[in-house]
């Protein structure tokens, strides 16, 4: 699945974790042996060759120990105009750093789905131009979205701090899942 594949996936780990107390990227949970950002990554591995991680200044360093041995992931840090911007301020950087055509695609995940699995993954990598959603919830960061260049600085250029924004320029459309994959779905936010 992954040979000459246009997927490439943007993981979101830039955020404040406020809520959280601690940067949930480097979060490990109890036994288990890897922190949030190794396992999103180890999941994503599967379905492409180029890994986006949108972060911010702090994470830098010990996301580069994490990965350094890692060919296939590339640390973005949000550029300086978009740094208040939250995840659409993320998928900017990575928009202006990745040098893709229109052909390309991209599987976006925020770093806080420790419950996701490969089956949520790979429908959604099947997809096109959608992102995640129950019949309780829309998940607009669980996405995969096509090349959106133009459509995110268009978004940056009218102030737009939403996700919601450049799906609604993408047309992009929500892929529903059952309601049994809810729990798969929740977003971390305490320890």
């Amino acid at each position: 699945m992954k040979e000459n594949n246009p997927l490439k996936a943007i993981v979101l780990a830039g955020g404040k974790s406020s809520r959280f107390g601690s940067d949930k990227a480097f979060y490990k949970p109890e036994g288990n042996s890897l922190c949030f950002i190794e396992q999103t990554v180890q999941k994503l591995e599967k379905f492409t060759r180029e890994i986006f991680i949108s972060v911010n200044q702090t994470q830098i360093q010990q996301m580069e120990k994490l990965f350094y041995s890692k060919k296939s992931v590339q640390l973005v840090p949000d550029l300086k105009e978009v740094v208040e911007y939250g995840p659409l301020g993320g998928l900017y950087s990575v928009s202006q750093q990745d040098a893709s055509d229109a052909g390309q695609s991209y599987l976006i995940l925020p770093v806080d789905l420790p419950r996701l699995t490969e089956e949520e993954l790979k429908k959604l990598a099947r997809a096109h131009n959608v992102y995640a959603a129950t019949p309780q919830k829309e998940h607009f960061l669980v996405a995969h979205l096509p090349f959106f260049k133009a459509e995110i600085e268009e978004s940056v250029a009218h102030g737009e701090h939403r996700v919601k924004n450049l799906l609604d320029r993408l047309n992009s459309k929500p892929l529903l899942f059952p309601p049994e994959a809810e729990a798969r779905f929740f977003n971390q936010n305490a320890k």
